[in-house]
């Protein structure tokens, strides 16, 4: 009984130490979902700042005229009266660049899958089993020997505390 329980016992705290670290929704998965929502935040506080840029621009686009002559001048229209001088081998001082960003790939995180944690414990289960049987089978045979040789039952000689 005692050797079932031990090996029970020793395979149980395999599986769930291995699960509780490794597993699906053990540490080290928790680590990299960590990592991703970082990411996230990082990148959605980015697009908040380019979003809130973006909308100064628009409000003022509409509403101030200054601002609507200088975008145009940018994009090469002239006022009536104006006429365009242009330079050549001069680069434009600001190219437009409407980029909408990088995609951010979410990945699955990495983990032990669960059959690896189970055949785990079974395993220390069984090694645990194993060597307790061992175990009593090499005290068994001890016993015997020490009756034969007309010891006492669980003395050996020269052990420690023995009567003579």
């Amino acid at each position: 009984m005692f050797r079932t329980l031990a090996a029970v016992l020793a395979g149980t705290f395999i599986y769930v130490l291995i699960s509780f670290a490794f597993g699906r929704d053990g540490l080290w998965a928790d680590m990299q979902l960590r990592e991703q929502k970082r990411l996230l935040n990082s990148r959605t506080e980015e697009i908040q700042r380019i979003n809130n840029s973006l909308e100064l621009e628009y409000v003022a686009l509409k509403k101030d005229p200054d601002v609507i002559a200088a975008f145009a001048r940018k994009l090469g229209y002239v006022r009536l009266g104006e006429k365009i001088v242009r330079i050549n081998g001069l680069v434009p001082a600001e190219q437009f660049s409407f980029e909408a960003g990088t995609p951010l790939v979410i990945a699955e995180p990495f983990s032990l899958p669960e059959w690896f944690c189970k055949v785990s414990g079974f395993l220390m289960f069984f090694v645990v089993y194993s060597y307790l049987c061992l175990e009593d089978i090499k005290r068994k045979i001890c016993d015997l020997r020490d009756m034969k040789a007309g010891r006492p039952h669980g003395r050996r000689s020269g052990a420690k505390g023995a009567s003579l």
